[in-house]
This record gives C-alpha cells, structure tokens and sequence, in this order.
C-alpha cells in the first residue's frame, strides 16, 4: 500500500520515494508507504480548496450528514478488515482494534447526526435592526495523526470538520497510517466528494512541517508531544493559521519484572 489518496483516488508520492512500513510486534518491513514531501502537500491542499468551491461546497448540511453516517456504516461493513490492519500496524491485540475501529464508525454517525444542527444566532441590537449570526467552515483544515490511537484520533477529527463542511489534509504517523488510508477510500466509495478528504503520508520533519507551514490551510489539529506541538503552533503563527493541540508527554510509568 505504497499509495497516498489525494483528489479522490489514489496517488504516488511525487518523488517516487516509499518508506518501509515496520511491524512494532517483529520488528520486520511488512508494506510500504509513500514518502509525502511538500509538493505531495500542495497537491492535496489543491484538492481540498477545489472541493469547496466545487460538489463538496455545495452540500447542504443534511446531504453532509447523510454522507457522514454511510462512512460510518462503510467502516462497519469492513470493520474486520479495518481491525486487522489496525492491529498489525499498531501492535494492539485484535480485541482492542476492533474497538478502535468501532469507535471510529461512532464518531461518524454521531457528527452525521449533528451536522444539521449547528446553527446560527440573532442577536437583540438597536431598535428597527437585528444582526444575523452565521456560522461557516474554516475551509481546509490539516490534521497531524498520532501512532497510538489512529483510527480514533482520525474519527474524532475528521468527522466534525468533514460534518460542518470543511476539506481535510491528513498526515497520520508514519508508523501507523495504513488504516486512515483504506478509511479515506471507504469515505468515497460512501459518497464523499473527491477532493474533501485526502490523506498524505510520510515524516513529520518532511509532510508534517509541510502541512503545519502551508498558507493554504485554515486550521491546523495535532496530538503528540509538546516539543512537536510548539514547532506546529510557531509554523501555523506564520500564516495566523488557528490550531487545536492534544500534548501529551507528562505521565509517569512504572515497568516490573512480570
């Protein structure tokens, strides 16, 4: 699975370059993905602005909705499949991916069901005026996913952005990306507009920092750590892009002998 998804269909990184994919169980190469550089990262903001002056744009929030709730029946129609590529690229025991990947459908058929019901306001002003409060998307929104929780950190950002009609970019890590890519052609298939979610893989240095620096972007979503965190929110600052971050980092454990 060496190809990214931009526009809708699958794509090859525009270098040519793969990275080996590696087992976290063995310890052995098992796939391989695309090694997404800035210019695999212009392409899939290209996409994501042309989705919202094109058929994506255009969808009301109730056609939105009901996108977003077959995306989430998809996942379940595939959700052995889904499981089982998640377990491998995360080394979690199958039980547990599945979980994951059930949480995943949720958060899709929760946000499809409360796409239509984020409104406006009207707000009491002087007398003979009333003022009109509409809420819009931000436009293109980039997501940075983690290792640990990649089907639900992909659901949980993905399905609000995509509910209150914005276009996504998503970076997943490098190190567990294979299930947002087989979602992303899952969301299509269930009727997703090309263009309103493309998933570029490769290094955070690399396709991260792209992403987190693009003037094309309008939001920018992270999870990891506080050093990275602070690098994506000075990058994002550049262009007075707003950013949502999860940081995490600051739990101790404790490993015994058994």
């Amino acid at each position: 699975m060496s190809m990214m998804f931009i526009n809708g269909k699958k794509t090859p990184a525009s270098s040519g370059q793969t990275i080996p994919v590696y087992s976290p169980v063995t310890g052995e190469a098992y796939a391989e993905i695309g090694r997404g550089l800035p210019a695999d990262i212009d392409a899939a903001v290209v996409a994501a602005r042309a989705s919202l002056s094109g058929p994506w744009g255009q969808f009301s929030a109730a056609e939105r909705g009901r996108v977003l709730v077959r995306i989430g029946q998809g996942v379940l129609d595939h959700i052995d499949e889904l499981s089982a590529i998640e377990a491998k690229d995360t080394g979690k025991p199958l039980a547990l991916a599945r979980k994951d990947i059930e949480a995943l459908a949720r958060y899709f058929e929760f946000y499809g069901g409360a796409a239509g019901e984020v409104h406006g306001e009207v707000i009491p002003y002087l007398s003979g005026y009333s003022v009109s409060v509409v809420r819009e998307p931000c436009g293109v929104v980039g997501h940075i996913i983690p290792w640990n929780y990649p089907a639900q950190t992909l659901g949980r950002t993905l399905a609000p952005a995509l509910a209150t009609g914005n276009a996504s970019v998503i970076k997943p890590a490098e190190d567990a990306c294979l299930t947002a890519l087989r979602v992303a052609e899952i969301a299509h298939e269930a009727g997703l507009p090309a263009g309103a979610l493309n998933i570029v893989t490769g290094f955070g240095r690399e396709a991260g920092a792209a992403l987190a620096g693009h003037p094309g972007i309008n939001l920018i979503t992270f999870t990891g750590s506080p050093e990275v965190g602070i690098a994506i929110q000075t990058a994002a600052a550049t262009h007075y892009v707003k950013c949502v971050l999860e940081l995490g980092g600051s739990d101790p454990f404790i490993v015994l002998n058994d």
